[in-house]
């Protein structure tokens, strides 16, 4: 009996998201443009940002070559800001994602070029490697109390300390095998389809992740816990399990992220972890106001990741290169949140 009651009431909406649904459909019979307008803005803005830049720059932005080139340079980022998704889903902040992305790709050019291990036990090594992360974070936050905030930026600290004392600041190298180079290769010779090998391994995690987060009792509990965890502990739905289900999640991409990483660049640097983390979180944060506004989403977060890569890229090939991408990244969440809030405003007023 127990368990019925979790899958009905889990199967519906969480329990902030059904004021919303109302809201949408009492102001959805005057208005039903304006629901739309609000889920598709961001991806309107990716593609007029895409014809603007086209038509500025016509033999340099609009090209193969920067196609592949932005889709493949975003990877890694997409699958490290779906690991940040996860956790934000249940409630929680996970900052120590970026730093874990380089402790993974660390323990696997570690594993492959000085221990000599099989790439397949690497490879498993490094993802387990993130999902250990993971577990800490979830296991401080709901055993002690403590924010996740404190725990994750804690953690962060920790991995670096690590970092140092194993790699001394040096670049790992030897051993990366050849097979995961041509993985985040842009050459014609490594491409499938005109597609770099990359883009497929983000798209399959990406798949992933919005199956389990949108058709699986794990996700829906997820969204029940973020929405509400006291509503959810009531119902049946052991709240510390989840929460720490999501952090070993997040941190387990986190090590997918940090291979495809060490493909991408062809090598492993302790000292680039970090710089994925704030990226990854705005793109989580300005993807929850597109395509299903008010809830982190993938199809959100990577129009998200895609609109600032493509933004930054046109305004580097016109000449605003140097200080661009901090400034725009940091005004382009500004403003997608803003207008994800206005929006939402005029809907529950109208």
């Amino acid at each position: 009996m127990l368990s019925r009651s979790i899958e009905s009431d889990t199967a519906d909406p969480p329990a902030e998201a059904v004021p919303a649904a109302s809201i949408v459909a009492q102001s959805g019979a005057h208005r039903p443009w304006l629901g739309t307008l609000e889920r598709y803005s961001l991806l309107g803005l990716l593609l007029t940002t895409i014809a603007v830049f086209s038509l500025l720059e016509p033999d340099l932005f609009p090209t193969g070559a920067n196609f592949r080139a932005t889709m493949a340079s975003q990877a890694v980022l997409a699958v490290a800001a779906l690991a940040a998704m996860i956790p934000l889903l249940a409630g929680q902040f996970d900052l120590s994602i970026g730093a874990n992305l380089g402790l993974t790709a660390v323990v696997f050019a570690a594993a492959v070029g000085r221990f000599e291990v099989p790439l397949v036990v690497a490879v498993v090594l490094a993802i387990s490697a993130g999902s250990l992360v993971g577990l800490v974070n979830g296991f401080l936050v709901t055993r002690f109390s403590i924010n996740s905030l404190i725990v994750t930026l804690g953690v962060v600290s920790l991995i670096r300390g690590a970092l140092e004392r194993y790699a001394a600041g040096q670049v790992l190298l030897e051993g990366i095998p050849r097979s995961l180079k041509n993985l985040g290769s842009v050459l014609p010779q490594n491409l499938w389809l005109g597609i770099p090998r990359i883009v497929y391994v983000m798209a399959a995690v990406a798949i992933g992740v919005w199956y389990l987060v949108d058709h699986t009792p794990f996700g829906r509990y997820i969204s029940a816990v973020g929405s509400n965890s006291a509503s959810a502990k009531l119902v049946g739905i052991r709240v510390d399990r989840v929460v720490i289900g999501s952090f070993v999640l997040g941190g387990a991409l986190a090590g997918v992220a940090g291979l495809l990483q060490v493909g991408y660049s062809g090598q492993a640097n302790p000292a680039v972890g970090p710089n994925f983390t704030l990226p990854a979180l705005a793109a989580a944060f300005l993807g929850a106001s597109a395509i299903k506004p008010g809830r982190y989403n993938v199809g959100g977060t990577l129009i998200a990741i895609y609109f600032l890569a493509t933004a930054i890229s046109g305004l580097n090939f016109v000449g605003l290169g140097r200080g661009i991408e901090p400034l725009f990244n940091g005004a382009a969440l500004i403003v997608g949140v803003g207008l994800s809030s206005w929006l939402g405003r005029r809907r529950r007023t109208g």
